[in-house]
Order: C-alpha cells, then sequence, then structure tokens
C-alpha cells in the first residue's frame, strides 16, 4: 500500500484515479490526506469550463476513446464522490499489520 499512496494522481487518466481514489479512500490516514487535496484540485481544475462543454471533463487516454467525454466525465464525478459512496474499510492499523513483502 505504501507505493500506492506515494504516487500522485496521473495526467490524464482518469482510470486510474478512481481505483487509486477508492483504494486509498479505503485505507484512510496520511495516504488518503496525501492523496486526496492533488487529487481534487487535478480534477477541479481539468474541468471544462467553456461552452456546451462546461462542468465536464475529457482526457484522451485509452479508456476514453470508446466512452468519450461522458465516460470521463462519469468518472470525474464518482471520484470526486468517493466519500459518499463507500465507508473506509481497513485504515492505516491494516496495512502496519500486513506481512511485509520482501
Amino acid at each position: 500500500m505504501s507505493r500506492i499512496g506515494a504516487l500522485k494522481p496521473y495526467e490524464n487518466n482518469v482510470y486510474f484515479i478512481y481505483y487509486a481514489s477508492q483504494v486509498l479512500h479505503h485505507l484512510g490516514g496520511k495516504f488518503w490526506t496525501k492523496w486526496n487535496a492533488p487529487m481534487r484540485e487535478y480534477l477541479i481544475d481539468t474541468q471544462a469550463t467553456d461552452g456546451h462543454e462546461e462542468g465536464s471533463w475529457y482526457f484522451l487516454e485509452s479508456h476514453s476513446g470508446p466512452g468519450g467525454r461522458l465516460y470521463t466525465t462519469a468518472m470525474a464525478i464518482m471520484t470526486l464522490e468517493v466519500y459518499y459512496r463507500y465507508m473506509p474499510l481497513y485504515g492505516e492499523s491494516f496495512v502496519e499489520k500486513a506481512p511485509q513483502s520482501e
């Protein structure tokens, strides 16, 4: 877990951002705190602000090709709502007790 906790949101990869946010939210603590603010700010800063696209997202990535702006916007919204959709499952004590791989 410490590896994913050290990452920053990947630019233009809403698929990774969504699933990493779920993992880190379930974990909570310092990993979630370190991830949440940059993730939230990145998504807010990349939201479209002009014309008919205002309020939506689109990142040119492998997952957005088939789903387009609708897919990207849905993933960004679900990421920003992770607090309301999931209760944290584990917490830092879970990770601290986990066996360490070498």
